[in-house]
């Protein structure tokens, strides 16, 4: 139930009220009963008092409050949902409110033991009964969850975002930011194609500013910054989607809350397979195991840790270790009613026989994927690897050959397309958009003041007065245009500008970078760049607090800043990375550059108001190359690099 159990904190993370009642029912009321006196004539003549504790069954409820005070007192889930059908029929006479509560807590029992066609009749009830009421909450929160069983069923948006989009206009009519930010969060999972990613980012930076504005708890924050990562996750931005996991991570860690830590981990494994950071991977596997084993009470914690160790070693191309997890994930499916996955593991299990030579095994197991319900819906990569492999098994070998062409060329697509788009930097545009806006407005205004003045003049003659009248107004104008002029200016130069470093943002490096490369293709001249970053920075921000780790960003910066021409160019690409573009710098020079400015990080002691701190930095150097298509390709090149001076223990340099 790992992603069943995370998807519907997403989905209804306050199932209306209940849970939390449940909770403090269990922890603050004792329900001991005792019966009649018993009078046995073969007992001892004393009368005794005999304690017993009637069956749930046994007791009667006579509104919602009362029946959730029995249902708390109820461990397992299967029993709990035949204690609620027992009393569904006494419910026929309560009021509609109460009717839909106790379907809400009807559908999570159903939803619980994997009954998700009765969940998602309970909770169509709930929404038939509701909509003929004024706009509620409740109504709001049935749409979400039956959206979810819905995904459950399909994982399909075509099936499931209507239901969230119809939650989301009915909680704008409500005066409540908590159910608002809900089907937010919720409705921006349907925004996650590159084409309409921005509008996901919309929504999500309108919930997350109501959840600061509102004091919401971690766990909801959380919920946000995990909604964001899915969506950069969508987008193939997988390093942005990590960090955002990571923060939801640390949130939801500070409350303990363990299968959502759980989720947060098995998502990183995925983002640092995608990115080949097999040592964050290996981290991230070795959570889940220990949360697996900390907490059995979760049935498909070990199932998933599985799943995803097998994974990780498949990529890696540690077959024989894949092969050993996965099986290992087959042998726990039925701890889970996640489908999906269950047929994903058969998937790469299939992939990882056949990299051991266990053909049969091979052939038997991608069959069992593509008969699945689950290929139509996995990673293209897996289906197209698979059909491959299915075709070979046919003896088609032609056809098995051309499948795998057709996989190469469709990756290449996806890169290039998300490329193009822009995606990467249409959250770090925003504050731009937002100036530029307002210039906007200013200049509809001038130009609004400019006509009524030509009217002005046209109506009235010409006298003493008017002429005063009209240079004033001129004036006035004039002033206002001159504001015009300055804002623009500044405006440009503060969309062009980081606003913690004072250097280029990502935005203006990039822009000014592709510029520079074109130059230097034309004219054959050289052209270097150095990606660089701060070693250790989280245990920076962990150990002083972001404070401090915002000024090491600064000093970095500003140190960085003695390092280059005017005609370079140093910007800050993200979080605490760097990027500085030569033109008309060959490798060698570009390496000297990059050693002087990581000794001269070394060698100093930064001095933060009464904190002395010493740290380092790696850096990843390339240079253009002839076959260079792009910046892109030589950022990329720099960014591997990087990873090896990571890699190799940190404060070096290592060119590609």
């Amino acid at each position: 139930m790992l992603i069943h159990s995370f998807m519907n904190k997403l989905n209804a993370s306050n199932k209306p009220i209940v849970i939390l009642i449940m909770l403090l029912c269990i922890m603050s009321f004792s329900f001991p009963i005792l019966a009649n006196e018993a009078n046995n004539p073969d007992a001892s003549p004393v009368s005794k008092k005999e304690i017993s504790k009637p069956k749930p069954t046994e007791l009667s409820a006579t509104d919602i409050s009362q029946l959730k005070l029995i249902l708390s007192s109820i461990e397992l889930a299967d029993e709990k949902l035949a204690f609620l059908m027992e009393k569904k029929s006494e419910t026929a006479y309560w009021d509609v409110h109460q009717q839909a509560e106790f379907y809400v807590l009807l559908a999570i029992e159903q939803e619980a033991v994997d009954q998700l066609d009765s969940a998602y009749d309970s909770y169509s009830h709930i929404v038939s009964m509701l909509e003929r009421e004024p706009i509620s909450d409740l109504l709001v929160i049935a749409y979400i969850e039956r959206s979810f069983i819905k995904y459950l069923q399909t994982n399909s948006k075509a099936d499931y975002c209507p239901d969230r989009e119809h939650a989301l206009g009915l909680a704008r009519q409500l005066n409540s930011p908590d159910t608002l930010v809900k089907a937010l969060t919720q409705s921006a999972f349907c925004y996650a194609d590159v084409d309409i990613f921005e509008e996901g980012l919309s929504r999500l930076d309108e919930a997350l500013m109501l959840a600061k504005k509102h004091q919401f708890t971690a766990n909801r924050q959380a919920m946000i910054y995990n909604s964001t990562g899915a969506i950069y996750r969508a987008n193939g931005l997988h390093k942005y989607a990590y960090e955002y996991f990571r923060e939801a991570y640390n949130l939801w860690s500070s409350v303990d809350d363990h299968q959502d830590v759980f989720n947060m981990l098995h998502n990183m494994v995925g983002e640092s397979i995608k990115v080949s950071d097999w040592e964050q991977a290996e981290i991230a596997v070795a959570g889940l195991f220990d949360l697996a084993r900390q907490h059995p009470e979760f049935d498909d914690f070990m199932f998933f840790a599985h799943h995803n160790a097998g994974r990780s070693y498949f990529f890696k191309q540690d077959f024989q270790r894949a092969v050993e997890h996965l099986h290992s994930a087959l042998q726990l499916k039925a701890q889970t009613n996640e489908t999906f996955f269950i047929d994903i593991t058969i998937g790469y299990l299939s992939l990882s026989y056949m990299q051991q030579n266990e053909v049969d095994k091979a052939f038997e197991m991608a069959s069992q994927f593509i008969h699945s319900n689950s290929y139509q819906s996995s990673p293209k990569f897996l289906q197209t690897s698979v059909l491959a492999l299915d075709k070979f098994a046919q003896k088609d070998y032609q056809n098995s050959f051309n499948i795998l062409l057709t996989s190469l060329g469709n990756e290449r697509k996806t890169y290039a397309s998300i490329m193009d788009k822009d995606v990467i930097y249409s959250s770090l545009e925003h504050s731009a958009k937002v100036a530029e806006y307002e210039v906007k407005i200013l200049e509809n205004q001038l130009s609004i003041n400019l006509l009524k003045l030509k009217s002005e003049i046209d109506k009235q003659q010409i006298s003493k007065l008017s002429l005063t009248v009209t240079a004033l107004i001129i004036a006035v104008l004039l002033v206002m245009m001159a504001f015009l002029v300055q804002s623009r200016r500044f405006f440009k130069r503060r969309s062009q500008t980081d606003y913690m470093t004072g250097i280029s943002n990502r935005r203006y490096t990039m822009e000014q970078g592709n510029k520079l490369f074109a130059l230097a293709k034309k004219r054959n001249e050289p052209l270097a760049v150095i990606i660089f970053d701060i070693d250790k920075f989280k245990i920076i921000n962990d150990t002083y607090g972001h404070a401090v780790g915002d000024l090491a960003i600064k000093a970095t910066a500003s140190k960085a800043r003695h390092w280059f021409k005017k005609s370079d160019i140093l910007g800050r690409i993200g979080g605490e990375e760097f990027l500085l573009i030569l033109p008309n710098t060959d490798l060698d020079q570009a390496v000297e550059v990059a050693e002087r400015l990581r000794i001269s990080i070394e060698q100093h002691q930064f001095k933060f108001n009464d904190i002395t701190l010493e740290f380092t930095i790696s850096l990843g150097v390339s240079i253009k190359h002839d076959d260079s298509d792009n910046l892109a390709q030589m950022i990329k090149a720099a960014d591997a690099g990087l990873y090896k001076a990571k890699n190799s223990g940190r404060n070096q340099v290592f060119s590609a």
